[in-house]
């Protein structure tokens, strides 16, 4: 595209972030943290806490939970989403407009909670959150210290792996500055490049946590967005309970590009959907996925599969798509075929 974007995969992207993802657990062996599911969640917090803390400290209980309670009315209510959405647009654009004034930065038990309440009235955290919650009655003597050692050290070193994939990103964000007040994704979308970086080194490790019981299921299935289509207003993909399926009807377009050539099952997703809402017992044992999605989507989307029970492993799209959060209309994006290969 000749417009900058925020971010865009090319060239050597899955060995950089290998390399990155293998040093972060070296470090992290260093610190005695063996297990990769604790240095995960331990980094989020780190980060988290980093990027969001001066936000987290000045929300008051009666926001956060009229906030919490429209995101969860959006996932579960009949009422408009469109309309909850507004809402929720307006006040976290009031919310955190505020003066954060002098406060605390330090990380422990009391401020932990306030950073989780944050999270939750966000709406964009649904899937980590209980993954970082088990957190506040089970804190070790040195738990802080080490999501401020693995926080520090990811600050210091993720640049120097992945700044390459992000160039476009303060051109991409001096253009489009002011777009999205007013609007529910006004947190998502000003996120700071690094909680980019932590995506795609969250994802690399997701992989590794989840390989093998992904391995082992009998089918497997990809799941592309529908913002990949060459025109979401024309595709004619067939509905099925787990969601639509290619029909070739456009030879140029990307899905089908994949599908013609892909040996499993594979199904379009959309926002704002639930993503295999139509599986029964049967493919929650059976299936395993590999899910495609921009950054800021991976490391929710992998905590939302593995919470149905249903192991994935990601791909990132080489670029942002869709008109819903980046763009002024779709501009349908592409993957490394080379690492869908290698996924399988």
């Amino acid at each position: 595209m000749d417009c900058p974007l925020p971010y865009q995969i090319k060239d050597d992207y899955y060995i950089d972030v290998n390399d990155f993802a293998e040093d972060f657990i070296k470090f992290s062996n260093t610190l005695g943290i063996d297990d990769l599911s604790q240095m995960l969640e331990l980094l989020l917090i780190g980060v988290y806490w980093e990027v969001y803390k001066k936000d987290a400290l000045i929300l008051s209980k009666r926001s956060h939970d009229v906030l919490a309670t429209l995101s969860s009315l959006r996932n579960k209510s009949k009422m408009s989403k469109d309309l909850i959405d507004d809402v929720r647009g307006m006040l976290l654009t009031k919310e955190f407009s505020k003066d954060n004034g002098e406060n605390d930065f330090d990380l422990n038990k009391y401020n932990l909670t306030l950073l989780f309440d944050y999270l939750e009235a966000t709406g964009d955290f649904v899937y980590q959150l209980p993954h970082l919650r088990k957190y506040e009655n089970n804190i070790s003597p040195d738990f802080f210290e080490k999501c401020g050692q693995l926080s520090e050290w990811f600050f210091k070193n993720s640049h120097k792996y992945l700044a390459s994939y992000t160039l476009g990103f303060e051109d991409y964000f001096t253009m489009n500055d002011g777009t999205h007040k007013m609007k529910e994704d006004i947190i998502f979308f000003n996120s700071p490049v690094e909680l980019y970086y932590l995506n795609m080194l969250g994802a690399n490790l997701m992989n590794r946590i989840l390989r093998s019981d992904f391995q082992l299921r009998k089918r497997k299935a990809l799941l592309l967005p529908s913002c990949m289509t060459i025109s979401k207003d024309k595709c004619r993909a067939k509905d099925t309970p787990l969601g639509p399926t290619c029909v070739g009807c456009n030879k140029n377009c990307n899905v089908y590009k994949i599908a013609k050539d892909f040996p499993h099952e594979l199904y379009l997703i959309g926002h704002n959907s639930d993503s295999l809402k139509g599986a029964t017992k049967k493919d929650l044992e059976e299936l395993g996925i590999i899910g495609v999605t921009c950054v800021l989507n991976l490391i929710s989307g992998g905590y939302q599969s593995a919470g149905m029970g249903i192991p994935p492993q990601c791909v990132l799209l080489n670029h942002v798509s869709c008109s819903k959060h980046w763009l002024s209309e779709d501009c349908p994006s592409t993957i490394d075929v080379q690492e869908l290969s290698n996924k399988i």
